[in-house]
């Protein structure tokens, strides 16, 4: 799960809304799917070889296209049809080899950090004195002038010190969904979009910064305590890769290093950096992987299921997010295991480049749905695919829009499934609270009118078709395990992800079933546009 550019959590229990007789669930399939999914599951036995067999699975590394082809081949083995690998235009793989930090003066001591992707290594052991300059933007810059060369900076500010909060594992109670039933009116999101544009331009620009003052090497504070360390950073577009070492240092050592530096004696502080990595430049696409069961109708409409496969290097990426990508690949085992032949297509995608900002679901939809206006000028030279297309217009429509029916995404984390967020499609709203009847025993009830971003998704939801991410119980997934190094399979939950695995499985077969494809919102319009749009 990549940072959020749209906001809005708040739930709303929907009991009102059109649902036709067609919505009523088939209780026998739910049955069996039941029967599958909690008696002979593979989800963990799944999700056990992407992250101890396969490990963390940067896009673009040799472990991803691994994983590419391991899930191709295991839907091909489980009887899916046209498992195959569709590409998109990414850049350079990489890989950390080594890192060992160490502060050498005022004493000796082996520091906690890993390097930041996609910058280079030391090309051996580098020491400095170290400067810290916090910088916040480049209205920051001027006054570093002059007084970084040669040495290690520290681009962050401390933060005041807080006590910590207690809850570090939550699961959603009835009392935390009830206060959060607050519809949250729709804003802009271009305030959102600028935000961000000069956040990912910020770090090209500081990289340039401190490369043209003759920085060694520069170093980040991780944003979690507890010595975790988030070390995502940026993917780096092709022809403008950082040309510093940087390492994000865990936040307990970060603060020690500037207390130092701020001590009385001014006695210079050093550290040593011995970073190694490798780039793969073999092949400048990255992959997603698709299969189907295909629909028997004739022409068969399309019904879609999506994780993101790819993850970041810290951790092995078993809740972010090999843990949907488990459940997505049950959900296609349960439902072949049962020899289900629905009317629709039921497609199963794993994302490639999710974390860089939806690369592989970006693809797609350019490839199969709709394609609009991409823009590079300014600072939109930095961003990726889908933020040079957001917002923008014309909507060119492919083939395939009018044959696609839903698409459901499942990335925040192991928890296990509590409801849905709608987008503000009523009539879906309407038609979920039926589909999740069967499981409420399983604490699966909550309808959301609301917006959720920062999922794939969002590519679909942005061209007006119904794209939809599930609410799932939070667990350590924000506090903890969220793009650190402890993502891996202790913290994920069996029990958690077979519940998911069932729901998933019941809403293909159901949105498969369906006598009409599932009902779409009023299309996107340009801001200002206020000529009345068709309404399906």
């Amino acid at each position: 799960m990549r940072q959020v550019m749209k906001a809005g959590l708040a739930l709303v229990l929907m009991g009102a809304g059109v649902v036709s007789a067609n919505d009523q669930v088939d209780l026998d399939m739910v049955t069996k799917i039941r029967e599958e999914g909690f008696r002979r599951s593979h989800v963990m036995e799944t999700l056990q070889h992407l992250t101890d067999e396969i490990g963390p699975r940067l896009t673009g590394s040799p472990a991803m296209r691994l994983a590419n082809d391991w899930t191709r081949d295991k839907f091909t083995e489980w009887g899916l049809k046209d498992a195959r690998l569709e590409g998109f235009e990414f850049g350079p793989g990489w890989t950390p080899v080594r890192s060992e930090i160490h502060l050498t003066s005022p004493r000796a001591e082996q520091l906690y950090g890993l390097p930041v992707a996609w910058h280079p290594g030391t090309e051996g052991r580098t020491k400095g004195e170290i400067v810290v300059a916090p910088m916040k933007s480049a209205k920051d810059f001027d006054q570093y002038k002059g007084k970084l060369k040669g040495k290690i900076v520290l681009v962050d500010a401390v933060p005041e010190k807080k006590e910590p909060s207690n809850k570090v594992f939550t699961r959603l109670s009835d009392a935390d969904l009830k206060d959060e039933t607050t519809y949250n009116l729709p804003t802009s999101p271009q305030a959102d979009l600028d935000s961000w544009i000069d956040h990912v331009a910020f770090g090209y620009e500081r990289d340039a910064f401190l490369q043209a003052e003759g920085a060694v090497a520069m170093v980040s504070r991780s944003r979690r305590p507890g010595n975790l360390i988030d070390a995502s950073g940026y993917q780096y577009k092709q022809g403008m890769l950082p040309k510093l070492p940087a390492v994000s240092l865990a936040a307990e050592d970060y603060g020690m290093l500037v207390r130092l530096s701020e001590a009385d004696d001014k006695r210079p502080v050093t550290i040593s950096l011995d970073v190694a990595v490798t780039y793969h430049n073999e092949d400048m696409k990255s992959y997603s992987t698709l299969a189907d069961i295909p629909g028997k109708a004739k022409n068969a409409e399309i019904v879609m299921a999506g994780a993101h496969l790819d993850s970041w290097r810290v951790g092995d990426g078993a809740v972010d997010n090999g843990a949907g990508t488990a459940v997505v690949m049950e959900a296609a085992r349960i439902l072949k295991a049962l020899g289900v032949q629905p009317k629709r297509t039921i497609r199963f995608a794993l994302w490639g480049g999710e974390e860089q900002g939806y690369y592989g679901s970006q693809r797609y939809v350019i490839d199969h749905l709709a394609d609009r206006p991409t823009s590079v000028e300014g600072k939109l030279k930095y961003l990726t695919p889908y933020e040079q297309q957001f917002g923008r217009f014309p909507i060119s429509f492919k083939p395939g829009y009018e044959k696609f029916s839903v698409y459901f995404n499942l990335d925040n984390g192991s928890g296990k499934i509590r409801g849905i967020y709608t987008e503000g499609n009523a009539r879906a709203a309407a038609i979920f609270g039926k589909w999740f009847e069967p499981f409420h025993d399983l604490g699966a009830a909550t309808i959301s009118m609301n917006e959720t971003g920062g999922t794939d998704h969002e590519p679909f939801d942005d061209i007006g078709l119904p794209g939809f991410q599930f609410i799932q119980e939070p667990l350590d997934y924000g506090t903890r395990t969220h793009h650190t190094q402890i993502d891996t399979l202790e913290n994920a939950y069996e029990d958690d992800l077979k519940q998911a695995s069932v729901i998933m499985a019941t809403f293909l077969y159901e949105a498969a079933m369906r006598d009409e494809r599932f009902p779409r919102k009023p299309m996107p319009v340009q801001e200002g546009d206020k000529k009345d749009e068709k309404v399906e």
